[in-house]
């Protein structure tokens, strides 16, 4: 005889078989959905710990702008420190200077044959205005300043001569000399 079960066995293992799939599909769902959850939590506890990081380092840049600040002002400070020693150096080796020159001077000029009215420096020219007896007395003069030290070139700028009380005659002279100091 034939049997014939009524029992609806593969209906129930379908069943069991979709309940099944509901159950894993589910549980992969809640998986998935913890796993991205952990990651969301772990993204957004990393992104508070760079925002702390980056508001530390903005605190920390702006401490640094400061000391820069200051390091600016004290190097501004230097800078007119150091321009004011230089102008005391440089007046302090200037000052020697005119003394020595008007040393050398009176030693080369020729005792009652020469006078100097006027001497004046103006940066690293000397202009000296006189009267000398005679056009040779002005010339030797000329030779003499050649020689000295600090001169590096002796023009004549004029020269001329005049006529004073009784008659006598003088001559009257401009010389330009450059100059180097030290």
């Amino acid at each position: 005889m034939i049997r014939i079960n009524l029992l609806p066995y593969h209906e129930a293992k379908k069943k069991a078989g979709k309940a099944k799939e509901v159950i894993i599909f589910l549980a992969i769902t809640i998986i998935f959905s913890g796993v991205i959850l952990l990651y969301h939590s772990y993204m957004f506890a990393s992104i508070k710990d760079l925002e702390q990081k980056v508001l530390v380092d903005k605190n920390r840049v702006a401490e640094l702008d400061k000391v820069v600040g200051t390091i600016k002002e004290f190097q501004e400070s230097k800078a007119i420190l150091e321009n004011k020693i230089g102008v005391i150096e440089k007046l302090e080796a200037g000052r020697e200077f005119p003394v020595f020159m008007f040393q050398q001077l009176t030693s080369i000029i020729p005792g009652s044959d020469l006078s100097l009215n006027t001497v004046s420096q103006s940066g690293s020219s000397l202009s000296l205005d006189g009267i000398a007896r005679n056009p040779t007395t002005v010339a030797q003069f000329m030779k003499s300043l050649e020689l000295l030290p600090f001169v590096v070139s002796v023009d004549l700028d004029s020269s001329r001569q005049e006529e004073v009380s009784g008659g006598t005659k003088i001559q009257v002279f401009k010389i330009r000399c450059a100059i180097k100091k030290g």
